[in-house]
């Protein structure tokens, strides 16, 4: 048991790790952000898509 406490300690008191995992967390945020930014994007394009098919169906009908 007191082997895990002074594991812990030791862990608690070297800090030299912790840019590397708030890099990493920062890169996975951006990531994300990236990803929903990228289905937003698709999504109004896909809406758009529709729109101007149906304005298109809808010309090629006046005209016989």
């Amino acid at each position: 048991m007191k082997k895990k406490r002074v594991s812990l300690r030791r862990l608690k008191k070297d800090q030299r790790a912790s840019p590397l995992i708030e890099e990493g967390i920062l890169i996975g945020l951006a990531l994300f952000a990236f990803v929903l930014l990228m289905a937003i994007v698709s999504d109004i394009l896909g809406f758009t898509q529709d729109i101007f098919q149906d304005v298109s169906e809808k010309l090629r009908g006046l005209n016989p």
